[in-house]
């Protein structure tokens, strides 16, 4: 027992001796610019001294090669200086990417109120006197190593925030497709009754043709032709509806509103009609070129046409007799808002807004009676994470409108 006691202590005193010789942390990595070789050299040695690791720069050409070299954490910077002064190296770091968030504290022997301000103005955060007390200049260099690290740390945070906040958006869009994967699919069977009826209506054809004496090859190949056809239209159905329901990350591409806005038509048509609702598209004259997840662009166009036919309630019933009714018909606009950024809106002959209308983005506000209130907030949500607005109004003759802009796509060469 003794000895196994002995050798316990033996390595805790062995630990405790690595542990002495581990060299203490390093407190900052400092760039120190000072044209007087004594003043160089007393600042660098007290630095040194007090924990940080110091780099020497006798003049502001040589300061600027060491940032670049490896960008510092704070910058000791005189404003004295033969070729570029500390104003001009200040004003360059500045504007260096990776630099540009470096604090710089001025020394100088020069405590005028407007060398202060200069400093202030090409960006340092500091402005030490001299001749100096190194006590006050490790308080400075501590606090502004202190704010630096946590604005960095706040940054990195923000950035994790926003991370989390696109992969909410996204679930979130998913649960509301899945939402409304009903209408999809009635609008999806809808749309392949039609390839597949001509499909088998050609395959019955091809086999009376072939069944001919001498079979009739040629109309068979025009048939299979047409079953090629139709083939193809119900599969790029079927692939739409995927993309739409499918739980993927975002992703922007190149894309033209004018497209996108056919193929929310194309898709919700069957829907329209069983609603018998009129979906009348507007197109622009020319492409309109956004950079946009393509599923959520066409989530957002599905989310505010189904509100305008939800808005237009029930078709009426009824013969002659009936009360004449609004037109049930929702325009869907495509143009160019400005030189910067392209619009859609949708717009419907429904009941309209009310007074709700600064509350309709909010997320489960709704003036539905069964409505869960997401899909304007979910679609307020995707334009304001693609760089657009939305906004929403009734129209004079009643109805509604709500639209969006995008930012319109930078031209890629010279055909955008």
């Amino acid at each position: 027992m003794e000895a196994a006691g002995r050798r316990e202590q033996a390595r805790d005193e062995a630990q405790q001796v690595r542990a002495d010789a581990q060299p203490d942390p390093v407190r900052g990595d400092i760039l120190v610019v000072e044209d007087t070789p004594a003043s160089l050299q007393l600042l660098s040695k007290l630095l040194t001294d007090a924990g940080y690791r110091v780099r020497e720069a006798p003049n502001g050409e040589l300061a600027l090669w060491s940032a670049q070299a490896q960008a510092p954490e704070l910058v000791l910077l005189d404003i004295r200086m033969p070729g570029i002064d500390g104003y001009e190296v200040c004003s360059r770091l500045k504007k260096m990417p990776g630099l540009d968030e470096v604090p710089v504290i001025f020394l100088s022997a020069h405590s005028d109120t407007d060398d202060k301000l200069r400093g202030f103005q090409v960006g340092g955060v500091d402005f030490i006197s001299k001749p100096f007390q190194f006590e006050e200049v490790n308080a400075r260099v501590m606090a502004h190593l202190k704010i630096r690290r946590l604005q960095q740390q706040l940054a990195a945070h923000n950035d994790q925030l926003q991370r989390e906040s696109r992969q909410r958006l996204a679930e979130i869009a998913h649960m509301n497709r899945n939402a409304s994967a009903s209408v999809y699919c009635a609008a999806l069977v809808h749309e392949l009754n039609q390839p597949l009826a001509a499909i088998m209506s050609n395959a019955e054809a091809a086999e009376l043709f072939l069944k001919m004496d001498p079979p009739a090859l040629a109309d068979v190949e025009e048939i299979l032709g047409d079953i090629r056809r139709d083939d193809r239209r119900a599969s790029e159905l079927i692939q739409r509806m995927r993309e739409m329901l499918k739980k993927s990350d975002p992703v922007a591409q190149r894309l033209d509103l004018n497209e996108a806005m056919a193929q929310v038509a194309a898709l919700l048509g069957s829907e329209a009609r069983m609603r018998r609702v009129q979906l009348h598209t507007e197109p622009a004259p020319l492409p309109l070129m956004v950079s946009a997840d393509p599923v959520q662009l066409q989530q957002i166009l599905i989310n505010l046409v189904l509100n305008g036919m939800d808005a237009m309630g029930e078709p009426p019933q009824g013969g002659a007799a009936a009360a004449p009714a609004r037109p049930r018909r929702i325009t869907l606009c495509a143009r160019r808002r400005d030189a910067a950024m392209a619009e859609v809106q949708v717009s419907d002959h429904g009941c309209g807004f009310g007074g709700n209308r600064e509350r309709l983005f909010e997320s489960f506000f709704t003036t539905k009676a069964h409505g869960m209130g997401l899909g304007l907030s979910i679609a307020a949500a995707i334009v304001q994470a693609h760089g657009g607005r939305i906004w929403a109004d009734n129209n004079p003759g009643g109805g509604a409108t709500v639209g969006f802009a995008l930012p319109l796509a930078a031209r890629a060469g010279a055909a955008a």
